[in-house]
């Protein structure tokens, strides 16, 4: 696409409906909801949810049976292997699995007050039928040594901090019906580049981030990962930590108990979409309330609960197991490997659910909830745990109906990304204190109870006393990275100076060059996984070379 020609990622196809949450660069995406919904249970490699950390190592399909990736540490029998011989040395298997980002709805946090992620929506979320190599077949040729706890994974994704990395525990690998794998094929084709190509660690009922793509070493640890975007990414801070308090403390982060694995039990309304409307004249007797709901750590969700009286009553939604046609259907050899999962218990993928309401009901009904439930009894909280990085998200979700005329109108929660719209930022922008336990709303006819703003501390982009016009002829002569200058909110900024130094790498400045990278720049503010890196770019644009377009 064209707007990743000017990245490392110019090689990489991709799908223009993906709604880009970071800018142009690095990638990461989710789907339409609508359109990810109306995928059905598997999701197509196009519209499937990416999160990645930089560029994309760029794997010829000539070099790729050479792919080479190793297992030491606390092991007797150190393992080189490539993807050659992992293909004729071990058994290969098929499976569904869901995979979700940890991120999934942070948007909603971020409407409450800014994290330090950047803003997913409700799709953040997908499916598809992995091929690969059960992880424990691998680990057990290697023989961990007594007092091995960890498997810390590593891919050649190189950041600014390092190679990414992160680790779950050996027990888990070696627990059958946890079904750790390490992928190569993705519904019968080779992995995408985004999705790990051409060797990736598929980690069932855990968040996405757990799932290191382009593997290139496994070391068993008697302690958890060291990589810094195991410590310093996917974790619950407790509620009262703030932003200023994580960053200048960093004992928080080395605190494992705030590491998350299991996903929590979760769900979200697809249908009705963000703005439909439905004429109430003529309409049918009932409306088909549906969308989806997923557990974790291999929990079946078993039931979905919906209420359309802000909770005082709820009624039980039909659940489709899609994945169980799989368990039901025997042994099979699909895509190269065998799927059996007959044996299993374990639920690893998302299940779809709907409930028909009466339309005359929804005429009388200012929202819709929805809450899932899985197997031990875990159930979506009504409010928001907000934390640091706003991740795990799942209070109910919830959609309002706005009456007007012969017509109600649903609106979402949030919109990912910059976009604007939902609920939640009407009521915040009116003033509504979304915390106040009816979702902002007034309580009882008084007025509810006024939020309390965050004081805003601005950063001065420009340099007083320079006022110099810059033409669009002369800006676009300057698109290269020999000289690159780019447009932020109607300010011309020279980036050469900070080539070498920028902690987003040179690629995150040359990309915008000759051009107006101001909504790229405003989520990439967002997208800051530290506050010692937002205040270093921002220190940075301030002390840039500035002229005036």
């Amino acid at each position: 696409l064209d707007p990743d020609k000017k990245t490392p990622d110019h090689h990489v196809p991709r799908d223009p409906r993906l709604i880009r949450l970071t800018g142009v660069h690095p990638f990461n995406v989710e789907a339409p909801l609508s359109d990810l919904y109306n995928e059905g249970f598997l999701t197509s490699p196009e519209l499937f949810y990416v999160r990645n950390h930089g560029a994309v190592p760029e794997v010829k399909d000539e070099d790729i049976p050479d792919w080479e990736f190793t297992v030491e540490g606390l092991v007797e029998n150190p393992l080189k292997l490539t993807l050659r011989e992992l293909l004729a040395e071990y058994d290969q298997v098929t499976c569904p699995i869901t995979l979700v980002c940890a991120g999934n709805r942070r948007k909603e946090q971020n409407q409450v007050r800014k994290t330090k992620g950047f803003s997913w929506g409700a799709a953040g979320v997908s499916t598809a039928l992995f091929t690969g190599v059960v992880m424990a077949d691998v680990l057990k040729r290697a023989r961990p040594r007594k007092g091995a706890r960890y498997v810390c994974m590593e891919g050649a994704d190189k950041l600014p901090n390092g190679y990414y990395g992160t680790s779950v525990k050996l027990n888990w690998v070696m627990d059958p019906e946890r079904g750790m794998m390490l992928a190569h094929m993705m519904n019968g084709e080779m992995l995408r580049p985004d999705h790990g190509k051409p060797l990736r660690v598929v980690i069932p009922g855990q968040i996405g981030g757990r799932s290191v793509k382009w593997l290139k070493k496994i070391t068993i640890t008697d302690v958890p990962s060291d990589n810094w975007y195991h410590i310093y990414d996917n974790r619950v801070l407790p509620t009262s930590v703030s932003p200023e308090e994580s960053a200048n403390n960093p004992a928080w982060w080395r605190d494992e108990r705030y590491a998350i694995y299991d996903l929590s039990t979760n769900s979200a309304i697809a249908y009705p979409a963000h703005e439909e409307q439905l004429c109430v004249v003529g309409a049918p007797e009932n409306y088909r309330v549906k969308g989806y709901a997923y557990g974790g750590g291999g929990r079946r969700v078993t039931r979905v609960e919906v209420s359309i009286d802000k909770g005082k009553t709820w009624r039980l939604g039909k659940i489709d197991y899609a994945e169980d046609r799989y368990r039901e259907a025997g042994e099979h050899h699909l895509f190269g490997g065998t799927l059996d999962m007959t044996w299993r218990e374990s639920s690893f993928c998302w299940c779809f659910w709907n409930i028909d309401v009466p339309v005359a009901e929804l005429k009388d009904a200012k929202d819709i909830l929805v809450r899932a439930m899985d197997e031990s009894m875990n159930v979506q909280p009504r409010d928001m745990y907000w934390s640091v990085l706003g991740m795990m998200n799942n209070p109910w979700y919830r959609i309002t109906i706005s009456h007007e005329n012969d017509y109600l109108r649903f609106e979402h929660p949030t919109q990912p990304a910059l976009m604007p719209g939902g609920w939640m930022e009407r009521v915040k922008n009116a003033g509504g204190n979304l915390m106040n336990g009816y979702w902002g709303e007034k309580i009882d006819g008084e007025d509810a109870e006024q939020p309390v703003k965050e004081a805003a501390t601005e950063v001065r982009m420009t340099k007083d006393g320079l006022d110099r016009p810059v033409t669009i002829d002369e800006l676009r002569k300057h698109d290269s990275e020999k000289e690159p200058w780019f447009v932020v909110n109607g300010e011309v900024y020279d980036g050469t100076p900070f080539l070498n130094e920028h902690p987003g790498g040179a690629q995150s400045i040359v990309s915008a060059a000759g051009m107006d990278g101001s909504d790229e720049f405003m989520a990439i503010r967002k997208y800051q996984k530290s506050l010692r890196i937002a205040d270093w770019h921002a220190e940075s644009m301030k002390t840039a070379r500035q002229l005036k377009l």
